[in-house]
């Protein structure tokens, strides 16, 4: 790869970053994935304690918050990794390209020396 290609595969993943980011952040911080479907913590909460009255709905709310932030914490790097991925692939894929290239390839000679 010439050094436009890498520019050009550089501003690819900064364009695709910047668009994700545009996407994703106004769901990223109570929005998780219920059954496939996106839903906020609280009607998540609603839904799973709605028909219960007393003690069993406190002990519904607090096992259901757990519950809701541990899928909140998953949904979150889910998104993360997603917006991040062009560039972790730039990285991981490129960085071992260039150092085979540059292991394997004749030094070049300088003009006039």
């Amino acid at each position: 790869m010439t050094r436009g290609h890498l520019r050009l595969a550089l501003a690819l993943a900064a364009l695709w970053m910047v668009a994700m980011t545009w996407r994703i952040y106004p769901q990223f911080g109570d929005a998780i994935r219920v059954d496939g479907r996106l839903t906020t913590v609280t009607s998540y909460l609603a839904d799973r304690c709605s028909q219960r009255v007393g003690p069993a709905a406190v002990t519904c709310l607090g096992e259901g918050g757990e519950e809701a932030q541990r899928l909140l914490r998953q949904e979150q790097a889910k998104s993360v990794l997603f917006i991040l991925a062009p560039l972790l692939f730039y990285v991981l894929a490129w960085l071992p390209l260039r150092f085979l290239r540059e292991r394997w390839q004749p030094p070049r000679l300088r003009p006039g020396g």
